[in-house]
C-alpha cells in the first residue's frame, strides 16, 4: 500500500494550514471538504497525489488525505478556540516555509532557461578530461538481432547479408522482448555480456556476423563492428553527448550560484557566526 505522503511533525501541520485558507470561497464542484470557512479542493489533493498511484490505492490514499486533513483543521481550530497560540518559533517555520516554496518556485523558473553548448566548449572539455573517457574493459561495438524461433528464410537471409543493421532495417522493427534490443547497441563491456555472447564473438575479427545463438529464451545474431582494449580513449563522437549533459550541468550550478550571490547583494544579506560558534 501506498503511504500518504508525509510532512514531518510541526512543518506538516503549518504546510496544511497554509494550503487551507484561501482569501475566497472556491467553486463549490471543487470543494473535497471543508471545516468551517477551510476548504480542501480538488487540485490541493491531486498536488498531494503520487502520478504513479492508479486504481482502487489511489481511492485509497485520496480518502486517507482527506481525512487527514480535515482531522487537523479541526484540532487546530479547537486549538485556536481554548487559546492556544504559536511559539515564536512555530511563526518562524511557518514564515521559513513560505520562503523555502518561493525560493524553490523561482529558481525552477529561472533554471528553465537554455543552456547552449557550443563545439569548442565540447571539444575543450574532451581535451582537457581525457581521463574521463578511458575503457576501464574490453569493449565491442554490436548489432542483435533476436528470434523467439527459426525458420530456413530466415537463416538464408542472414547469411547472405554483409550488415546485419540493414537486415534489421528492412524487416525486423519489432522491439526484442529480450534485455538487448534489436539493433545497434553501440559500444558494449564484454565482460557484461551474456556468457553466450562472450563465447560466439571471442577472437579479434570485425565485421562477421556470429549466429544463430542459442539461449534459454530464444536464437540471437550478432555481428562485431568494432573492437576496442581495456585503456583504449573513447572517441569524441561517442561521448559528445555525455559532455553536453556534463557542461550543461556546470552552467546551471554555476548559474544558481550567481543567483544566489545576486540576490544576497541585492537585498543586503549579511552572516554573523561569531555569534553562535
Amino acid at each position: 500500500m501506498t503511504a500518504l505522503p508525509r510532512m514531518s511533525g510541526l512543518v506538516g501541520i503549518l504546510l496544511a494550514l497554509v494550503i487551507a485558507c484561501g482569501p475566497e470561497t472556491p467553486p463549490e464542484t471543487e470543494i473535497v471538504a471543508r471545516v468551517g470557512t477551510r476548504y480542501l479542493t480538488r487540485d490541493q489533493v491531486q498536488a498531494l497525489l503520487p502520478r504513479e498511484v492508479t486504481g482502487p490505492e489511489r481511492k485509497t490514499l485520496i480518502r486517507r488525505i482527506v481525512e487527514n486533513w480535515v482531522d487537523t483543521q479541526s484540532l487546530a481550530l479547537a486549538a485556536r478556540d481554548e487559546g492556544v497560540t504559536l511559539s515564536a518559533v512555530d511563526e518562524w517555520h511557518l514564515e521559513n516555509l513560505e520562503s523555502e516554496q518561493m525560493a524553490t518556485r523561482y529558481m525552477d523558473r529561472k533554471l528553465r532557461l537554455n543552456f547552449p553548448v557550443t563545439d569548442t566548449e565540447i571539444e575543450d572539455y574532451y581535451n582537457e578530461h581525457p581521463e574521463e573517457f578511458v575503457r576501464d574493459a574490453d569493449e565491442v561495438h554490436l548489432v542483435h538481432l533476436y528470434f523467439e524461433k527459426l525458420d530456413n528464410a530466415i537463416v538464408k537471409e542472414i547469411r547472405e547479408a554483409s550488415s546485419l543493421e540493414t537486415v534489421i532495417q528492412q524487416n525486423y522493427h519489432q522491439a526484442s522482448r529480450v534485455e538487448e534490443p534489436n539493433g545497434d547497441l553501440g559500444y558494449v563491456a564484454v565482460e557484461r555480456l551474456r556468457p553466450e555472447f562472450q563465447r560466439a564473438i571471442r577472437g579479434r575479427k570485425t565485421g562477421l556476423i556470429y549466429g544463430a545463438i542459442k539461449t534459454a529464451d530464444g536464437y540471437h545474431y550478432l555481428q562485431v563492428l568494432d573492437r576496442q582494449s581495456a585503456g583504449t580513449t573513447r572517441a569524441l563522437e561517442l561521448v559528445r553527448d555525455d559532455i553536453i549533459v556534463q557542461l550543461q550541468l556546470e552552467k546551471r550550478q554555476q548559474f544558481l550560484q550567481e543567483l544566489k550571490t545576486s540576490a544576497r547583494r541585492d537585498y543586503d544579506a549579511e552572516t554573523h557566526y561569531n555569534h553562535i560558534f
